[in-house]
């Protein structure tokens, strides 16, 4: 596969060489034409290209070792040394090791990255069908997130929320802040099914709910610019529960996007500028996820296959109550610990091994010499 990828790995290390010499200042013509956001994006692609030439130059450098070992183990004098004979065998099994491992460290380096995997997210939760049941089941995904948040220490802060008489929830929208919150939480998105007897229920029936669920990277302002003459704002009196003074300010915002069409209404804050920063932080998730929808099917045409859809509407797991048994369709995973997942604790499970096929894929698209 290394000879394979030598021209393209070439091309990587001489860019590599040019980057170092444009940041170092060696070239000061290219030095004085860069702007601070330029330096910056060239800065990181030294980083990344860094990670992907230092293994190549260690793989080359193992298949030298490899050679030159080669070589002395044919050489006459050393096959009349049956000491020297046995150690240059072991350095030669020891050396195709070492080479093997970089190798793979080296088709990990270059596997495309998603620059969104390190954003923080907005996740958004609604009950789908089965009535007040799924209102229960979305409070119950949304503790499960609320808890794998609180193990991996990323804050939690709920932007809206709309419950039930039942205790569930109709919708809640949440803001999620920490360390590659977008990259762990990313396969979430879509149709959780839940089967269980619900407490309402008189026969002992196992009811079928769903809740969807979809997770959406946060954008900077760089990557996501909003005029403000595209953007229509409405101010109008919160409706609901929240207090006397919510329902009696005109402190709710709806904002709709124009050339879109994408609407979102706030109103739990009392202060009308909260929500408007609310509403606002959501519409720019919403943008970012419709560009990243865009080029995720441009990708998607070109491949063979991928870890699910990333569609809101694909079915991904099952929670089994009776069976104690929850089902990743995806990945065909089951685990019978349905409350640790739900607690959060058990939950990267199912993360860990939707990446590594992730990866799995993109190895096989790199190794076919798909995009």
């Amino acid at each position: 596969m290394l000879n394979k990828m030598r021209p393209k790995l070439e091309s990587m290390k001489e860019l590599h060489e040019k980057l170092i010499e444009e940041i170092s200042g060696q070239s000061s013509s290219d030095m004085e034409a860069l702007s601070p956001q330029e330096f910056a994006e060239k800065t990181k692609q030294l980083h990344d290209l860094s990670l992907i030439t230092d293994r190549y130059s260690e793989v080359v450098s193992l298949i030298r070792d490899f050679e030159s070992l080669q070589q002395m183990l044919e050489d006459p004098s050393t096959s009349q040394d049956k000491d020297l004979q046995e150690m240059t065998k072991e350095e030669i099994k020891t050396t195709i090791a070492n080479i093997e491992e970089m190798e793979k460290e080296l088709l990990f380096a270059m596997l495309p990255r998603d620059s969104a995997d390190e954003a923080n997210a907005i996740l958004e939760i609604r009950a789908g069908t089965g009535g007040d049941e799924a209102g229960l089941f979305a409070a119950d995904i949304m503790r499960m997130y609320e808890r794998f948040a609180e193990r991996e220490r990323w804050k939690w802060e709920v932007i809206s929320m709309t419950n039930d008489s039942l205790g569930g929830i109709k919708d809640a929208t949440i803001n999620i802040t920490g360390s590659n919150v977008f990259g762990h939480l990313k396969f979430e998105t879509g149709v959780h099914r839940v089967q269980r007897v619900p407490a309402t229920e008189t026969m002992g029936r196992v009811h079928t709910s769903t809740v969807t669920v979809a997770l959406m990277p946060q954008p900077t302002d760089v990557q996501v610019h909003i005029n403000e003459s595209d953007v229509r704002v409405d101010v109008f009196r919160a409706s609901g529960s929240g207090g006397q003074k919510v329902n009696t300010t005109d402190s709710a915002i709806r904002l709709t996007h124009l050339p879109t069409g994408i609407v979102i209404a706030i109103q739990d804050e009392r202060s009308n500028q909260k929500n408007r920063a609310k509403a606002f932080t959501i519409l720019r998730a919403r943008l970012f996820e419709l560009e990243r929808e865009k080029l995720a099917i441009e990708r998607r045409d070109s491949r063979r296959k991928q870890v699910g859809s990333g569609s809101r509407s694909e079915k991904i797991r099952t929670y089994n109550f009776p069976q104690n048994r929850v089902t990743d369709h995806r990945i065909n995973k089951t685990l019978h610990e349905l409350e640790a997942v739900l607690d959060g604790e058990s939950l990267p499970e199912f993360i860990q091994a939707l990446k590594i096929e992730e990866q799995t894929d993109m190895l096989m698209a790199l190794n076919e010499g798909d995009p």
